[in-house]
């Protein structure tokens, strides 16, 4: 039973159901042209209808300079996009998308995501997805975080952006940095500082889930919190992500305003902005600061 329809004896092709992936669900020998005039056809509207709506997909979604182009002969994104228009012209009731939008280029991603999910809550269609991105994430309506298989957590997605409870659940809403901590009457200690959190629920050892986002560089004058080492960084989404190491050696990752002088060995005074870091007890297993014996061949194996 889809709603209040039962779908045994249908077709699939006639089911209000549809599945789809990242790969083109039709022949990449098939023109673009070809590929939306089919997805018409399993509609059954008249000529001049199926006109109309093949007209309104190519203008909405810019394919008309790509039309009379072949499937295989287009980019990942040009591809996904084909892939959207094919789907809001079916019209299904259930749309099942795995990583469907995984080969946008993450340039044009958050847009082209927005525009989809929109035009799919105008045509009432109900979509179950697997996100390609953090940001797709922000789209849905309610989202459910699987660890190994089991759901940790679940809730619409500003309140899991704001106080993801698992690692899991802040992975998969972004960036993050898993900062080892100890806490103890209220006082949380970690290599990258130490703050005060009555509500950490805990005592003993834990990890502090710490976003990029959470960090900015100290005013001239202005106190800091640590020093920054910049290792590597990419420009992403209008804004710099570095990563680096603070005293202890520990790694973090930070995003950095598009103005900001970027080069390895840099160092840069940070503070830590968040409010409220989301703490998790769990036992960090030690880092295995030499080689460990177990990994070293005995000679008569080396020979």
């Amino acid at each position: 039973m889809i709603g209040a329809r039962r779908v045994n004896d249908l077709r699939r092709a006639r089911r209000p159901l549809l599945y789809v992936t990242s790969e083109p669900s039709v022949p990449t020998r098939w023109t673009v042209q070809h590929a939306l005039v089919a997805a018409l056809r399993q509609r059954n509207l008249d000529r001049e209808d199926r006109h109309r709506e093949y007209v309104l997909a190519v203008g909405k979604w810019s394919l008309g300079p790509i039309a009379d182009r072949r499937i295989r002969s287009l980019s990942a994104t040009e591809a996904t996009i084909v892939e959207i228009a094919r789907v809001e012209i079916l019209r299904p009731a259930v749309l099942v998308a795995d990583r469907m939008l995984a080969g946008l280029n993450p340039a044009v991603a958050a847009r082209v995501a927005d525009e989809f999910h929109r035009s799919m809550r105008i045509i009432g269609t109900n979509v179950i997805s697997a996100p390609a991105s953090h940001a797709e994430v922000g789209f849905a309506n309610s989202a459910v975080i699987l660890d190994a298989g089991r759901v940790v957590q679940h809730g619409v997605p500003a309140r899991l952006f704001a106080e993801p409870r698992t690692e899991a659940a802040a992975v998969a809403t972004g960036e993050v940095n898993v900062v080892p901590v100890s806490v103890k009457a209220g006082v949380v200690s970690s290599a990258i500082g130490t703050w005060d959190d009555a509500e950490a629920g805990f005592e003993g050892n834990g990890v502090a889930l710490i976003r990029p986002t959470d960090f900015a560089i100290a005013a001239r004058g202005e106190e800091s919190d640590l020093i920054f080492s910049i290792e590597e960084a990419a420009f992403r989404d209008g804004r710099w992500i570095a990563r680096g190491l603070v005293s202890g050696g520990t790694v973090l990752h930070v995003a950095l305003a598009p103005s900001s002088e970027v080069h390895k060995g840099k160092l840069l005074p940070l503070r830590l902005t968040a409010t409220r870091i989301p703490l998790i007890a769990r036992e960090i297993a030690p880092e295995f600061r030499s080689v460990r014996d177990s990994l070293i061949p005995s000679m008569r194996e080396s020979r």
